[in-house]
């Protein structure tokens, strides 16, 4: 448990493998969130057998935590060991051929080898356990094979339960339809989904990269990210950024929250939901009346600068006219 003077905002669990640079923003948006004290990053994990994307990640964490990131000790970000690579956009590596006026590099990759990561299952159990209760929430931007992996270690979903409110999840399931099978059979919170429809009617405008990213702090390593991810100008669909600012604003109204119900996976990889007063699964749609707030929220918080992270509430402001009243 963390120790402090007061509880800390809610712990986010970021899950993802990083093939969409819809998961990079969300994980610069999740940053944003952070310095706004909405929530606070726990650890982000790789669901990809991939250093380069690891390394990539890890420096993403780094610039986020500014001048201290590159000498604090950092989490690791956590790195599936099996299964395939897949593949290794330029927007992983192009961010590290940036240079500094001297002519020195800009961003320094400190993943080189698989001890440079962590055991996602490790990492997950002991994060958890750091956690106050009922203060957390797990983000899955991509295959659930994290996830479903960790379903298997023993007491983790009693772990999930105390410690967690919700996963938030913008899956794709065909990634791995069998983990994601899992997960939605077994998870032991509520579930919010993101369909990739949702994400295609509210993308995310590439426009602001050149304009309020460069704006803000022209060194920011997601423009050199996303220019390199396809060619300019784009717009790029958005599930990811939808469920992160989902899970750290649930009761700002951005999105249509439908009734709840049970999303069962079928075998080709499709998801079929049924109503249900019972059930703990729930779809997330577009709410066409908050698309605008919605991309606007999005580019503030994702293109911000570096925010040292609060580490607990900040304290209680007191209204010293109201105590002077008391003392007379």
């Amino acid at each position: 448990m963390q120790f402090g003077r007061g509880k800390p905002a809610a712990g986010a669990f970021f899950d993802s493998d990083f093939s969409t640079i819809d998961s990079v923003l969300a994980q610069a948006l999740i940053h944003g969130l952070q310095g706004k004290n909405d929530c606070r990053v726990a650890i982000v994990t790789l669901s990809r057998p991939n250093l380069a994307v690891a390394g990539f990640t890890d420096m993403v964490e780094r610039y986020y935590r500014g001048p201290a990131g590159n000498f604090a000790q950092v989490p690791p970000v956590g790195m599936r060991t099996s299964g395939r690579p897949g593949a290794t956009s330029a927007a992983f590596t192009e961010p590290f051929s940036l240079k500094k006026p001297d002519g020195t590099a800009l961003f320094v990759n400190h993943v080189k080898r698989v001890l440079d990561t962590g055991d996602p299952d490790t990492l997950f159990r002991n994060y958890l356990e750091g956690q106050y209760d009922k203060n957390g929430f797990f983000i899955l931007a991509g295959p659930a094979t994290n996830l479903a992996a960790a379903l298997e270690f023993r007491g983790m979903k009693e772990l999930i339960v105390a410690k967690t409110n919700y996963l938030v999840a913008a899956c794709d399931i065909g990634a791995d339809v069998a983990a994601a099978k899992k997960v939605f059979g077994e998870w032991p919170t509520p579930i919010y989904s993101v369909s990739a429809e949702a994400g295609a009617a509210m993308p995310f405008p590439g426009t602001s990269i050149d304009k309020e990213f460069t704006a803000v702090n022209p060194d920011n390593p997601l423009i050199a990210a996303y220019k390199a991810f396809k060619p300019m100008p784009y717009d790029t669909p958005a599930p990811a950024l939808i469920a992160t600012l989902y899970a750290a604003r649930p009761k700002e109204g951005y999105f249509k929250v439908s009734d709840a119900g049970t999303i069962a996976i079928r075998d080709d990889g499709s998801a079929a939901f049924t109503a249900s007063a019972q059930g703990r699964h729930f779809n997330l749609t577009a709410n066409p009346e908050k698309q605008d707030l919605v991309i606007k929220t999005w580019v503030e918080l994702a293109s911000a600068k570096p925010v040292m992270p609060q580490r607990f509430r900040p304290p209680a402001v007191v209204d010293e006219k109201k105590d002077d009243k008391k003392d007379k």
